[in-house]
């Protein structure tokens, strides 16, 4: 990401001026996934207003945020987990398929699994079948060769 500030505000009218998400600034081009990223970052210290500035502007965006509200889903800040999942609610059938992957992948961790399940649900869309104890024994499985390794290793 480049160094100097930037707001919502100023994103906003870009992109609603302009109708595509380039955005440059002091004669840097900003790439699409740098404009990402600094949305969801920015929900970390967000208030409620600009929360939802950066949902709009996430939403605006589309497929393309996708695979960063996924990411997002596994933030420690409740405010930026919460925005991503409305996002990915709210951009719908493109999202379907990486939170699909997402549920599979999380399986067997309570955790993130239930976020998952509830917006594949308000997609309407059908949690897939995954054996959790077969993930959990893998998991074990693995979680044994690693101990195994380190003990090698010295």
């Amino acid at each position: 990401m480049t160094t100097s500030p930037i707001n919502l505000e100023t994103i906003k009218f870009h992109l609603i001026w302009n109708k595509d998400f380039s955005f440059s600034r002091e004669n840097q081009a900003v790439s699409l996934e740098e404009l990402i990223e600094f949305l969801i970052e920015s929900l970390e210290g967000a208030d409620k207003s600009t929360a939802n500035k950066a949902e709009n502007l996430l939403t605006r965006i589309g497929k393309p945020a996708v695979p960063f509200l996924i990411k997002g889903l596994k933030s420690s800040h409740s405010r930026v987990r919460s925005t991503c999942a409305m996002v990915l609610v709210r951009i719908g059938q493109p999202a379907v398929a990486s939170l699909q992957e997402f549920y599979i992948r999380n399986a067997s961790r309570p955790k993130f699994r239930w976020i998952a399940e509830f917006i594949l649900s308000e997609l309407g869309m059908q949690v897939p079948v995954v054996d959790t104890r077969e993930l959990e024994a893998n998991h074990q499985e693995m979680s044994r060769k690693v101990l195994q390794f380190a003990k090698v290793a010295g």
